[in-house]
């Protein structure tokens, strides 16, 4: 009787424990499908009808939430204040260029045009040509802070380790009547791959192991609730020895 009296505390252990681990399971459900309709919204974003610089900009001031949002403008580079954050360029460190863009309807912006590798740094080597352009790019507001390992920027050098769009903005010629977009346009691939800046494919960024997570905590729960059932079916047959 004895042993069967110690039986209860493990049964009341091992199902507060596949509770636990059940629980864990099922949050990770809610994640995926949260997870995946975010990715869904930023893949249908990307593929929509573009809308103007300005238009961008209005929505951003309604809504804060138009990462990826599809772009189409057409104005004019102001290449000799372009910025240089530190990237990796076909598995070498290379330079993301950006460069100010004002668009006809007069909105400036920073425009991510690419990476190029180190020895292209200096623009004096990749002529570019002054006049309009059309671009294409998506919408990065690039929310995250400096990360614990980043050394600071160096604005005097244009040395940019991590992103800082305020004093990015703050440290290039805006004109006076210009409209300011607080975002970074990331222009899209253009299919050259001999022009410099190299532009690529926008990445969400966003890991989805959710289901991975998910898997792992019903296997846990599975096998704490095996462990137990066979611990007690032993001390059963012990105490009726």
């Amino acid at each position: 009787m004895k042993g069967k009296t110690r039986i209860w505390p493990v049964l009341v252990w091992a199902v507060i424990g596949i509770a636990i681990l059940c629980g864990l399971g099922v949050w990770q459900i809610f994640r995926l499908a949260e997870k995946e309709t975010l990715l869904a919204r930023i893949a249908a974003r990307q593929t929509a009808q573009p809308m103007t610089l300005s238009e961008a900009l209005q929505r951003g001031e309604k809504d804060d939430d138009i990462e990826f949002a599809h772009v189409k403008s057409r104005g004019t580079f102001d290449h000799a204040h372009e910025r240089q954050k530190l990237t990796v360029f076909e598995g070498e460190p290379g330079w993301e260029i950006i460069t100010p863009f004002t668009s006809d309807e007069g909105v400036l912006a920073l425009v991510d045009r690419g990476a190029v590798s180190d020895n292209l740094r200096d623009s004096a080597k990749r002529p570019e040509s002054p006049g309009p352009v059309e671009i294409q790019g998506v919408v990065r507001t690039h929310g995250a802070a400096q990360g614990y390992f980043d050394p600071p920027n160096d604005v005097d050098n244009n040395r940019w380790y991590w992103w800082d769009i305020p004093a990015m903005l703050a440290s290039v010629a805006i004109p006076a009547d210009a409209k300011v977009a607080p975002f970074i346009l990331q222009a899209l691939p253009a299919g050259d791959l001999k022009a410099f800046p190299r532009a690529s494919a926008p990445q969400a960024g966003l890991s989805n192991n959710h289901l991975q997570y998910a898997v792992t905590w019903f296997s846990l729960a599975l096998v704490l609730a095996v462990i137990a059932f066979l611990f007690v079916r032993k001390m059963v047959r012990t105490s009726d020895a």
